[in-house]
């Protein structure tokens, strides 16, 4: 089942931008109809010149991995000339963090999967950026089921991808003591002692649990943070040291999209500088530049210097690492979640300025997993719909208002009391104006005294149906944990630990490529 994601109270902004509104559509390329894709092809491979040097990154960095037969078959496909990506990227979240996390590299697959059943002139394969220079520790050291938060703690302060993976291995233990033992648990188990106690960093880690959960798709794992690719990036990075154009752009952008929550600022300097395990923001002061934490100088001439010669120790941010994607990668598409979407809504100016074309956007689906018993209680509450996205204390004033005419009683009387003030006000008419004071004091007493009774009167009403109450509960804790949705706190385990690898076959089965929806799953039903 599938409900319009204009339905589920996203941001307006993508709102607009999913109802192709014309006041956003300066601020992207093309919308990400199927019929677009080879137009956005045509387009990146006038100016594309980076193919050998990508692929040769990947391959290298891949190398080691076990691969499938789908991934080499898309390393060879890079080599050619008319291969173009649809990329997605993410933090490097212990264990992959929230089930979103996997919606995203599928949905990625299942884009570039439907386009070459389609295409003649294209190809198209996948691509996951892992965020591993990122410097978000808290954002992505924990990882959460139904019962528990896992968490594991770890100097920060440096970028995440160097933290070691042995940091994370008593929170992993943890949660393998606490998964049931089964077929599907077991590979479960072996995936995560495989990527987290063989390999060096996060980085590792990641790269290599993600090639064990996903690499039958097909999906390719790129790290951003490598020397190679860094010296692509040389003349972008010098422009925005030296001239510093970004800033005024996003800010002009902003200003233009004033109606709309802005998700991204930019800073006079958008980079970073690496050294030592430590990620310093750039900073000009006056004549020179300065580290921030370190307050470590450079003379315009030196920092230079070290950029032509060291590269790799320079990391764009938020604003300058689309575009660092973008330069490296033949891509048509971006598929992000709303606020990464509404952020990338705000570098369309920025890109023109580098002149580096502007890839197509697409909202990923979102998805609600749910058991067949959670399901039938759902359906009950009439709540396997948008309807489930009214808060939960509407729900529930709804339901205890159900076969009682309590209710329609009280606002009867109060519609009574109503009519005697007004005839009360035509009299206060004829008097002074203390006594139509006292009557207007009067009357906003006595009304509030009716919304006090029919207030404890739900309360009353929804006592006599404590167990229907409890069920409301138990489904809203279940679609909302946290007060959030399912897919932005429970991790992929909570569902692969009973069902295995199968969960993503019909994960992706149920994926829409071209038409951003929320999906209801009910597990049980597909995984029979």
């Amino acid at each position: 089942m599938k409900i319009d994601f204009k339905e589920t109270g996203i941001s307006n902004i993508i709102k607009d931008y999913l109802a192709e509104k014309p006041t956003l559509q300066p601020r992207y390329n093309r919308f990400p109809h199927p019929e677009n894709y080879s137009k956005q092809a045509k387009e990146k491979l006038n100016s594309y010149a980076h193919r050998p040097i990508i692929q040769k990154v990947i391959s290298r960095q891949m190398s080691g991995l076990n691969l499938s037969k789908k991934q080499r078959e898309n390393l060879q496909k890079l080599k050619q000339n008319n291969t173009l990506t649809v990329t997605t990227g993410h933090q490097l979240n212990l264990l992959t963090g929230p089930l979103y996390f996997i919606y995203k590299i599928l949905h990625t697959v299942k884009i570039c999967d439907t386009l070459n059943q389609k295409s003649d002139d294209y190809q198209y394969v996948p691509i996951y950026w892992m965020a591993t220079e990122d410097h978000d520790f808290e954002e992505i050291n924990h990882f959460n089921t139904y019962q528990k938060r896992y968490q594991y703690d770890a100097l920060s302060g440096g970028f995440v991808g160097n933290i070691p993976a042995e940091n994370a291995i008593h929170a992993l233990n943890e949660f393998i003591k606490n998964i049931p033992e089964n077929i599907f648990s077991e590979n479960l188990k072996e995936i995560i002692k495989g990527s987290y106690t063989t390999n060096h960093n996060l980085a590792q880690a990641t790269r290599s649990l993600v090639n064990e959960l996903l690499g039958e798709f097909g999906i390719l794992i790129l790290d951003g943070n490598d020397s190679e690719l860094k010296k692509l990036m040389i003349p972008y990075f010098k422009k925005e040291l030296t001239e510093n154009p970004s800033q005024k752009l996003i800010e002009q952008t902003n200003q233009a999209l004033d109606a709309y929550k802005n998700q991204a600022y930019a800073r006079e300097i958008n980079l970073f500088y690496l050294h030592q395990n430590q990620r310093e923001r750039i900073e000009l002061v006056k004549d020179q530049y300065v580290l921030t934490e370190s307050q470590t100088p450079f003379i315009k001439e030196d920092l230079l210097s070290i950029l032509d010669n060291y590269p790799e120790r320079f990391s764009p941010n938020v604003i300058l690492r689309p575009l660092y994607q973008e330069v490296i990668l033949p891509n048509v598409a971006y598929l992000g979640g709303g606020g990464e979407i509404a952020y990338w809504l705000q570098l369309k100016s920025v890109f023109e300025h580098y002149g580096i074309t502007f890839p197509m956007l697409v909202v990923r689906n979102s998805m609600l997993l749910l058991p067949n018993a959670m399901m039938h209680k759902a359906s009950s509450l009439n709540l396997v719909s948008a309807k489930m996205f009214t808060p939960k204390f509407e729900i529930k004033n709804e339901l205890a208002k159900q076969n009682s005419n309590l209710f329609e009683k009280v606002g009867l009387l109060k519609k009574e009391l109503e009519n005697k003030f007004i005839e009360l006000e035509s009299i206060a008419e004829q008097t002074g104006d203390d006594f139509a004071g006292m009557v207007k004091a009067q009357k906003k007493k006595q009304l509030n005294g009716y919304d006090k009774l029919n207030k404890r009167l739900l309360l009353s009403e929804q006592k006599q149906k404590q167990d229907l109450m409890r069920k409301v509960d138990e489904v809203y804790d279940y679609i909302f944990p946290q007060n959030n949705w399912q897919e932005r706190v429970i991790n992929f385990s909570e569902f692969y630990k009973t069902n295995g690898s199968p969960l993503f076959k019909e994960i992706y089965k149920a994926m829409s490529p071209f038409n951003s929806s929320y999906h209801l799953l009910n597990l049980d039903s597909i995984l029979k």
